[in-house]
Parts: C-alpha cells; sequence; structure tokens
C-alpha cells in the first residue's frame, strides 16, 4: 500500500470526518447544557426577583393598612374626646339655662310684689330665656356637627398622607395663609 492509494485516503477522511463530527457532537451537547444552566439561572433569577418584589409589596400594604388603623383609631378617640367635650358643654349650659329660669322666677316675683302684675313683666324675660335657649341648643348641635366634619377631614388627610407618603396636599395653602393672614 502506498500513500497514494485511494482506500488510505478514504479512510483518512473517513477518520477525519468521523472525528469532526463526533466533535460537534459534543461540542452541540456542551452548548445545549451551558445554554440550559444560564436559561435555568435566568429564570431562577427572575422568580427570585419576583417573590422580592411581590414581599416589597407585601410589606408595603402592612404599612399602609397599620397606617390607616392607626389614623382610624386616632380619629375615634379624638371623636370620643369631642363627644365628651360636647357632654359636658351640655351640662354646663343645662346648669346655665337653671339659673336663667331661677333669675326669671326671683325678677317675677319681685315684679309682681312691686307692680301687682306678674304677666305682663315676665313675658320679655320668657321669650328672652326661650330664645337663650334655643340658640344654645342649636349652637351645641352646629358645635357637634362641625367636630366630627373636621375630625373626618383631618382623618382624611392623614390617611392620603399615608397612602401617598408625600407632601401633605394643604401644605401650599398653609403657606399662602400664613403670608396673608386676612385674606
Amino acid at each position: 500500500m502506498s500513500i497514494l492509494d485511494s482506500r488510505l485516503w478514504l479512510a483518512a477522511i473517513m477518520a477525519l470526518a468521523l472525528a469532526f463530527g463526533g466533535g460537534r457532537l459534543v461540542q452541540s451537547r456542551a452548548d445545549a447544557k451551558h445554554y440550559e444552566a444560564a436559561r435555568t439561572k435566568a429564570a431562577l433569577s427572575a422568580a427570585l426577583d419576583q417573590i422580592k418584589a411581590a414581599d416589597l409589596a407585601r410589606a408595603e400594604e402592612q404599612r399602609r393598612t397599620a397606617a390607616q388603623t392607626e389614623i382610624a383609631n386616632a380619629a375615634t378617640k379624638e371623636a370620643e374626646s369631642a363627644r365628651a367635650d360636647a357632654r359636658d358643654a351640655d351640662a354646663a349650659a343645662e346648669r346655665l339655662r337653671i339659673r336663667v329660669a331661677q333669675l326669671i322666677a326671683a325678677a317675677r316675683a319681685g315684679n309682681t310684689a312691686a307692680a301687682g302684675t306678674g304677666s305682663a313683666a315676665g313675658d320679655p324675660l320668657d321669650v328672652l330665656a326661650n330664645m337663650f335657649s334655643r340658640l344654645d341648643r342649636r349652637a351645641g348641635e352646629l358645635a357637634g356637627y362641625a367636630d366630627s366634619a373636621r375630625i373626618a377631614g383631618q382623618a382624611c388627610e392623614r390617611s392620603y398622607d399615608a397612602l401617598t407618603g408625600g407632601a401633605k396636599p394643604g401644605e401650599g395653602s398653609q403657606q399662602l395663609r400664613q403670608a396673608r393672614p386676612f385674606g
């Protein structure tokens, strides 16, 4: 066999082709494993990012819920305090009404003894006492409504601030009011 024999060249070419094909097969399998590992790593990283984002969202939701609960509790306490103050004011007004009634009775007694007729002298006092009593009751009702509206408004502002975490919505108007206190 000589070096120019075609069978020898054919065997050499076949050996080279098999070696090249085997190398490509091994390289292809290595590339597939590397690609699969990179893909798995990317999927794992994406899953971890998603878990972290969910945990952050859950923590933010819990913070907001806690803030809302705290604000609601504070508003409830403030409303209870306002109701207690209103009860105290009503009791003081009732004592004042009783004192006015006593003064009217004393004035009638003094007028009837001096003038002899009590009905004509007592009418303006009765009208004044009645008007005072009605005005006082109405003022108490309006004060109760104003207190509840103020408490609800402040709770709403605090809730908004807790949810947004930003500047208070009325800060600009507060600065304007401080600059122009009478306007």
